[in-house]
């Protein structure tokens, strides 16, 4: 196989892109007969690398890219149709109930062969209302260089990073005023220029909050409930979970359930259950052992290995597909 992996950090890439696309894209890349490629703009002054572009699409015979939602960046919509027999594979980040209609069709439409699909409650709408597809389900990683435990002790006692749930927030704000514990948090991805300052704030934390988007954004998610990246990270980090699991079950089917702490929506039982957990030394072990469990197998490195074995020789990515 010559693989063709496209990048779009050329184009002005979202927010979060750091812990999301060279994680899986650089060791895709770096497998034997693979390579990576970056589109540049549409524009006559990037001639010369869209002539690089074509000579690298022209000598592959399968292309890869990842895409926000039902589409890719133009750019790289144009390099991938460079070449017109090329096996095609994609994989899907946000995969929303409102955008199922789009990816499908453009997936059918551009012979997606698979089209990966992150949320398992979008990858079984898309299978059933696109019988025609290839659709497979394929979890969220980690980027394990940057998201790793600290050494010493941890002085931060919560950190909750990016959109929260606001009752549960404020309860831990409670908790920590009460009881003189630190508690941090930031609004949006993108507060940290350099990841690994982000990483090391979560390897220097004791608990980790975390919700499904549900949550915090009703009518975005329209019913799906789908796990995402925070789950994965902090556990990467050794910190112990808290807050509540995605709906979907995803959790349940990759991770163990004593990493962690499940409490109330609303923040009512965090107090009780957190003081007995703060005494729970088996609590410390489960969140090693998961620590470890994630970054052997849920790592973005490991996510370009099952990519890459299923396009090369059609060797299954280990995920229940029903």
């Amino acid at each position: 196989m010559k693989l063709a992996v496209f990048s779009n950090q050329n184009l002005n890439p979202w927010v979060n892109w750091t812990t999301l696309g060279p994680p899986l894209l650089n060791p895709l890349a770096s497998n034997d007969g693979a390579r990576l490629i970056c589109p540049p703009e549409l524009n006559y002054r990037n001639r010369r690398a869209w002539a690089e572009t074509f000579r690298g699409v022209r000598s592959s015979d399968t292309v890869f890219w990842m895409q926000g939602s039902s589409h890719a960046e133009l750019p790289i919509h144009i390099a991938s149709l460079l070449r017109i027999g090329a096996h095609r594979s994609v994989f899907v980040v946000d995969a929303w109930k409102y955008l199922i209609k789009k990816i499908g069709i453009y997936a059918i439409i551009q012979r997606l062969n698979p089209c990966f699909v992150a949320f398992r409650e979008g990858y079984r709408d898309l299978r059933k209302r696109f019988p025609l597809g290839h659709f497979e389900w394929l979890p969220f990683g980690v980027d394990t260089s940057v998201f790793d435990s600290v050494p010493g002790k941890r002085p931060i006692f919560a950190y909750w990073m990016g959109r929260r749930y606001e009752p549960l927030h404020q309860a831990m704000i409670r908790y920590c005023l009460e009881r003189g514990l630190e508690y941090r948090y930031t609004q949006r991805g993108g507060e940290f220029p350099n990841p690994f300052d982000l990483g090391r704030l979560v390897g220097q934390s004791k608990y980790f909050l975390v919700t499904p988007p549900n949550l915090a954004d009703p009518v975005r998610t329209a019913g799906y409930s789908p796990f995402v990246m925070r789950y994965l990270e902090g556990l990467a980090a050794g910190a112990r979970l808290v807050g509540v699991l995605p709906g979907s079950g995803e959790y349940e089917m990759m991770l163990p359930l004593d990493a962690i702490l499940q409490v109330a929506p609303d923040g009512s039982d965090l107090a009780a259950k957190l003081d007995v957990d703060r005494e729970n030394l088996e609590a410390d072990e489960a969140v090693e052992r998961a620590r470890l469990y994630v970054r052997e197998h849920h790592s973005w490195a490991r996510r370009a290995q099952q990519i890459f074995d299923r396009l090369s020789s059609g060797k299954a990515t280990g995920f229940d597909q029903n």
